[in-house]
């Protein structure tokens, strides 16, 4: 399956938002197989960050100025919150950018790392990882729900996993990237 996903992933060409308005940030998708089934890894994010506080999220931040590159963002920030050295990441291709309720763009890397591995959370940012069978994706019971930023009220799509809440722009590039995989996007 992951070389499937290796190929449909590295064929895939993403749209790129340009936008001087919103902020910079890049996430990694991070890939592994164990035991034949691929999964991705995400983080359920602390209480102590400033934004997106308990949040299910993938590894990522906002762009600094020292990073070379959105990847050299997404790479950096999935070293810090969840210590895979970018060494160990394999990018095989990126998904479209994609704009949030809160001002940013993201732009997400996917990338397989080795398994097994031995992660090590940054506990200010990350209260533990989430292991998600990409197998799921075909089966979860996507919902739409309300959801409030500046007192403006949006629908967003969400979906639960052993009891955490998927939503907004983490949702939105899970269903992405499991039509890319399934072979339902160009």
């Amino acid at each position: 399956m992951i070389a499937t996903i290796r190929e449909r992933v590295k064929r895939y060409k993403p749209r790129v938002i340009e936008s001087t308005m919103a902020v910079c940030a890049g996430v990694v998708i991070p890939l592994y197989e164990k035991n034949s089934e691929p999964f991705i890894i995400l983080t359920k994010r602390s209480n102590e960050v400033r934004i997106h506080k308990g949040e299910v999220s993938f590894p990522g931040g906002m762009c600094e100025d020292n990073d070379e590159s959105v990847m050299n963002t997404a790479l950096r920030e999935c070293c810090e919150e969840i210590g895979v050295r970018e060494s160990d990441i394999e990018i095989i291709g990126r998904l479209d950018d994609m704009n949030t309720l809160t001002g940013f763009v993201i732009t997400p890397y996917v990338g397989i790392i080795p398994y097994p591995y031995r992660f090590k959370t940054n506990p200010k940012e990350v209260a533990y990882l989430i292991e998600l069978p990409i197998s799921y994706l075909n089966d979860a019971k996507i919902g739409m729900e309300e959801a409030e930023y500046r007192n403006n009220i949006q629908i967003v799509h969400s979906f639960y996993y052993n009891g955490d809440r998927i939503w907004g722009a983490t949702c939105r590039l899970l269903l992405q990237f499991r039509d890319i995989i399934n072979g339902k996007t160009i």
